[in-house]
């Protein structure tokens, strides 16, 4: 059974880069079909939704496909549109940003003149995604990182047929619990192993709804739950708290801090406690959006710079289906 929904994109949330979504970050279980973002959802007790997201450009609309293989209930309906709508950010205040912030500054304005103008931060429906996804990006390059969240998703996620494909729901805790450690190698995860089945093990304990921790406006204290779960510190909270939860941060690592010390301190040796001061003095509230265009695609846009940014992203997905 299919049902679909339509959901106009407010003008708060204008411009607004739907090709973005399509071309950089998709990891598994979502996959890229044509002009469409595709993943499956187990509502539980073995109830599967395939959702389909695309984008119709006038007016700015965001179109959900939802099918089932039984009458889809109202309640999960609801679920489902609402958690699309804000994993995909059709009504987050960018205006602004896009046409004032980077207008006035010109490493930005050259990121969004590369096709970054109104690109937005599209969340994880699960916040267990997000944690586990950014143990997984721990010191590894994007193309590892796609392989390996896609082999955990065909091996430790449910799966369902829908139109003759198999797809794949993101891995419960539960089911991480349970794996072995040779299963979980498999998965090109290497050391990650044991962080991964540790998280799993002490959500499965001590009953840890993860989920919940959104519904608090206290950026300190998710960060410090976060940091309470086995492998995950700061820096992985941070992002795990950018992509999980859509809040203001701003993690330092190799390549943020090339970027901000390449493009506004001339390559001087900048301690990360400057950086972070800067970032938040400069842009406050939109340091993650600043975080976003400089992380995403820089050794491409940093030549209209005129510049030679030596590290690559590697942020663009794997060929998706045709």
């Amino acid at each position: 059974m299919k049902t679909i929904v339509r959901i106009p994109i407010s003008r708060s949330s204008q411009p607004y880069n739907f090709q973005h979504f399509l071309d950089h970050y998709v990891f598994a279980p979502w996959v890229r079909e044509k002009d469409a973002l595709v993943r499956l959802f187990s509502l539980r007790p073995k109830r599967f939704v395939l959702a389909t997201v695309n984008f119709k450009k006038a007016p700015p609309t965001l179109v959900l496909t939802l099918e089932s293989k039984t009458k889809l209930e109202k309640s999960d309906k609801q679920w489902l549109v609402d958690m699309l709508s804000w994993n995909f950010a059709i009504d987050e205040n960018v205006r602004e940003f896009y046409q004032k912030i980077c207008k006035k500054d010109k490493v930005l304005r050259a990121a969004c003149d590369f096709g970054l103008y109104g690109a937005h931060l599209r969340t994880d429906p699960y916040v267990f995604e997000s944690v586990i996804g950014v143990v997984l990006a721990q010191n590894v390059r994007f193309q590892r990182l796609y392989k390996m969240q896609r082999l955990l998703c065909e091996k430790f996620g449910e799966k369902a047929v829908f139109r003759g494909k198999t797809y794949y729901a993101f891995p419960i805790p539960e089911c991480i619990t349970k794996a072995r450690f040779f299963q979980l190698r498999a998965c090109k995860v290497g050391y990650r192993d044991k962080y991964l089945k540790a998280i799993a093990q002490k959500i499965v304990k001590e009953k840890i709804d993860l989920d919940s921790l959104r519904k608090s406006g206290d950026t300190e204290a998710i960060r410090n739950k976060l940091m309470e779960l086995p492998g995950v510190g700061p820096y992985t909270a941070d992002l795990a708290m950018a992509i999980g939860f859509r809040l203001p941060t701003f993690h330092i690592d190799l390549f943020s801090r090339e970027a901000l010390t390449q493009f506004y301190f001339k390559g001087e040796n900048v301690s990360d406690e400057k950086l972070r001061a800067f970032v938040e003095k400069r842009w406050g509230k939109w340091k993650q959006y600043v975080m976003l265009l400089l992380t995403t695609n820089t050794d491409m846009w940093a030549k209209r710079l005129g510049k030679k940014f030596r590290l690559t992203s590697g942020a663009t997905s794997a060929p998706h289906n045709p």
